[in-house]
């Protein structure tokens, strides 16, 4: 995907111009696509805060009868009118939950662990028909599933740890045959390209990541390996990874994916029903675990954000070598002209675009949320042409803003458990 230079990301206007900042060489990649306008209303604080049982989950699920719902728990909350109120809903199992075709659930406990043959791993799933009346912890009834991933590698996370089983975290997709995918993200064996900024206190290694697909046919009782979906061990300061997938129809997939703090997104296509991918391409903004859902009016909407610089990290990664500065020096050097950004940390926030063909183009991304927060949006569809967008903003009370944010690029290891994070929803109503 190409874009020419734009002067700022930012906008003085609902108008956009789908078209104006990227116009694409390739024959394929040009559009005449018209023009969209975004209605955006004045956040409403989400109450989560007041339901201490509650797990914010990876994604906001939107239910058969248009209503949304976020958490899971001993409670989640629901609204019917795009985030504007929201009352106390159903006590959800906490692992994935994916709503089908036919009206059920299908839920997946995501972390497989290993067992006597390598590449095997064991997980666990349910079908329900109600979430009202059978889909909690006490009334779910598991089933055994497994994942076989041959190639797979256990990974260090950010805190140090060793990641020793296959997380299945979607997000997730039922297609039209009633085949089931889950995009997934991690390393395989021989993926040993070292991540920048993570250097090792006790042995652990970071490796840049890969995007890949697994697939079920039989309702997700058996899960295989069927594609990467990207990975050269280059791209990005932790490559691809965190991604976001929407069904274009006709076996046409979409994925957008993370590569790094300061990295920008990439994007690539498949057109046999993920067997496939064609070469990801730069879509040219920054962005952390973008979100993506395709509405009924045909606008294919996309959330994210990304996060100011930060000295201090934490986990033995405090210096300026660790994880934030490194990835600085890195766009300044590879990205800042393909961004067109000059200070990433002074653009930070949470934003929206949107294609009308399929993610051929974008429209320019609209700024919703200023910092701090922490980039990683939640988005759903709420309507034919409305989604509902959640951001998370991290807040330390008494502080001013502007004390919040030297403590976040100094001084946030020290402050970090005193911090609170408050979940605002924005209605978004793409006219077309």
């Amino acid at each position: 995907m190409k874009r020419l230079p734009c002067q700022s990301i930012f906008l003085t206007t609902l108008v956009i111009g789908v078209t104006a900042c990227q116009p694409a060489p390739e024959p394929e990649m040009q559009t005449d696509a018209p023009t969209v306008r975004l209605e955006v209303r004045e956040p409403v604080t989400v109450p989560t805060d007041q339901h201490p049982g509650i797990s914010v989950g990876p994604r906001l699920v939107t239910l058969p009868d248009g209503s949304v719902l976020v958490g899971r728990g001993e409670v989640s909350l629901t609204t019917s009118d795009s985030g504007a109120t929201w009352d106390v809903g159903p006590a959800i199992a906490r692992p994935h939950l994916l709503p089908l075709r036919d009206g059920s659930y299908f839920f997946l406990q995501g972390r497989g662990f290993t067992g006597d043959e390598p590449g095997l791993f064991s997980l666990q799933m349910a079908h329900v028909q109600s979430l009202d009346e059978d889909a909690t912890d006490e009334r779910i009834s598991w089933s055994p599933a497994t994942a076989r991933v041959d190639r797979w590698a256990p990974l260090t996370a950010d805190n140090e740890t060793e990641v020793d089983y296959l997380g299945v975290g979607g997000p997730f997709l039922e297609l039209e045959d009633g085949t089931l995918l889950a995009a997934c993200y991690g390393n395989f064996k021989g993926d040993t390209v070292p991540m920048v900024g993570f250097a090792a206190t006790s042995g652990q290694k970071w490796f840049k990541y890969r995007t890949y697909l697994l697939a079920s046919s039989d309702g997700g009782v058996n899960w295989e390996y069927l594609s990467t979906i990207a990975y050269d061990g280059d791209t990005g300061q932790e490559s691809f990874c965190e991604p976001a997938m929407a069904d274009l129809g006709g076996g046409e997939l979409l994925a957008v994916m993370r590569t790094g703090r300061f990295a920008p997104m990439f994007q690539a296509r498949s057109l046999d029903g993920g067997k496939t991918w064609q070469k990801p391409e730069s879509m040219h903004i920054l962005g952390l675990a973008p979100q993506m859902i395709l509405l009924e009016n045909g606008a294919l909407v996309c959330s994210f954000g990304w996060r100011r610089l930060k000295i201090g990290y934490g986990h033995g990664l405090n210096d300026e070598g660790g994880p934030y500065p490194a990835a600085a020096r890195d766009y300044q050097e590879r990205y800042r002209q393909d961004v067109g950004i000059e200070n990433p940390s002074v653009a930070a926030g949470d934003y929206v675009m949107v294609s009308l063909d399929k993610g051929k183009t974008w429209s320019e991304p609209r700024k919703i949320a200023e910092p701090l927060t922490s980039g990683y949006t939640l988005l759903a569809a709420s309507g034919p042409d409305t989604v509902l967008v959640m951001s998370a903003r991290l807040t330390l009370p008494g502080q001013s803003p502007e004390r919040h944010l030297e403590i976040w690029e100094r001084e946030w290891p020290q402050w970090s458990d005193k911090s609170v994070v408050v979940r605002v929803a924005r209605k978004i109503r793409v006219v077309l």
